[in-house]
């Protein structure tokens, strides 16, 4: 894991959302159920809406589990045109695979797999 990845270590296990640098930031933790997908979501959306980020950046590699509800909210959320890229990375094979499925039903060019942080940061500058 890089320097720069937050770990989910404030004693509670939590996916975490947070914005910086003109960037929604994602930590995921722990499962993602629908309510918890709709909590992470409308989060997001916010700084979204808000003007106060473009881009969209997760990290899986903690992640463990998306049900399928789950994946639906998070393609609604990622279809917003307000997002110019969204990037992912980290995670093991079964969270990569659910995360290709989510990509490609976005239905947008603008969304990527990434090995580590830096790669996925280096794209959004591009």
């Amino acid at each position: 894991m890089s320097d720069t990845t937050p770990e989910c270590t404030d004693g509670t296990p939590k996916n975490e959302v947070s914005c910086v640098d003109n960037i929604v930031r994602y930590t995921m933790c722990t499962p993602v159920d629908p309510d918890e997908a709709v909590r992470l979501s409308t989060i997001g959306k916010s700084y979204i809406e808000g003007g106060q980020a473009q881009f969209v950046l997760i990290d899986l590699h903690q992640s463990t589990e998306f049900s399928s509800a789950a994946r639906k909210i998070w393609v609604e959320f990622l279809q917003n045109d307000k997002i110019k890229k969204t990037a992912l990375y980290g995670g093991n094979v079964f969270v990569k695979t659910l995360a290709t499925f989510v990509i490609a039903a976005t239905g947008k060019k603008d969304i990527k797999f990434f090995n580590t942080e830096e790669e996925a940061i280096a794209w959004f500058k591009e």
